[in-house]
């Protein structure tokens, strides 16, 4: 066995376990993805069933923790400073989701109405009428994902609303010029909205995860045997 493995050639050994190892690497990673869907989709389930929580709760907390639970709070809308996030897509039609900021006791929140579709020409932003007095909002607390390939092409001036690219709560807080709660309220449906609001809380199930694991494993070990194979027929070669 040892002679064997002496005889292995140093780079293409070299080259197969850094892929090996990078193969096994995103298979467990796929693992972890797994588990944490799974968790999310319990929390999801568990949240369904919890009595909304208010302000201070949801401050007082782990933010982590309070990601997808039900919060239902009093504040009032900014009727002419908002953001609208571009390239959203409903049912094959381009538009825009809505971020407001909302006044409150105990902060600025930033609260996602919904989706409202664009209009024909990009230099024509659609008309939003936004309720000014002072309301009950409810929905559910969410914790944006900046990419970090999104360029933002907003400037910070006075012209509102504002398009953005992203829901990046740094670049919202640039152009606002004011401190805000670090998440965002997805806001309930209601009957007779002018927003559409279809949150979708999980992109892929943890199958497909569980799916993509075993994929990189089996490939790993692919990898492994096909080198064993031929290291060994080579050596038989050379030995005769």
């Amino acid at each position: 066995m040892w002679t064997f493995l002496s005889r292995l050639p140093i780079v293409a050994t070299l080259v197969t376990f850094v892929c090996v190892v990078i193969m096994f690497a995103l298979g467990s990673w796929q693992l972890q993805r797994a588990e944490q869907k799974t968790q999310r989709l319990l929390a999801l389930e568990q949240a369904g069933n919890t009595a909304q929580v208010d302000l201070q709760q949801v401050l007082g907390s782990n933010l982590d923790n309070m990601l997808d639970m039900p919060i239902s709070f009093e504040g009032t809308a900014e009727v002419t400073r908002f953001f609208l996030v571009d390239n959203k897509i409903h049912k094959g039609r381009v538009g825009y989701q809505v971020l407001v900021p909302l006044q409150t006791t105990s902060g600025t929140i930033i609260a996602n109405f919904g989706w409202v579709a664009a209009t024909n020409s990009r230099e024509i932003l659609p008309k939003i009428q936004i309720d000014g007095e002072k309301s009950r909002y409810a929905g559910v607390i969410s914790l944006p994902l900046n990419n970090a390939m999104v360029e933002e092409t907003a400037l910070v001036d006075g012209n509102w609303p504002k398009v953005i690219q992203q829901v990046d709560l740094k670049v919202i807080q640039q152009h606002y010029n004011q401190q805000i709660l670090p998440f965002v309220v997805l806001l309930n449906a209601q009957q007779h909205s002018a927003f559409v609001r279809d949150w979708q809380a999980v992109v892929m199930a943890p199958e497909k995860h569980l799916a993509y694991a075993v994929q990189w494993f089996l490939l790993a070990f692919a990898a492994l045997a096909v080198f064993m194979i031929a290291q060994r027929n080579k050596f038989k070669r050379n030995k005769k």
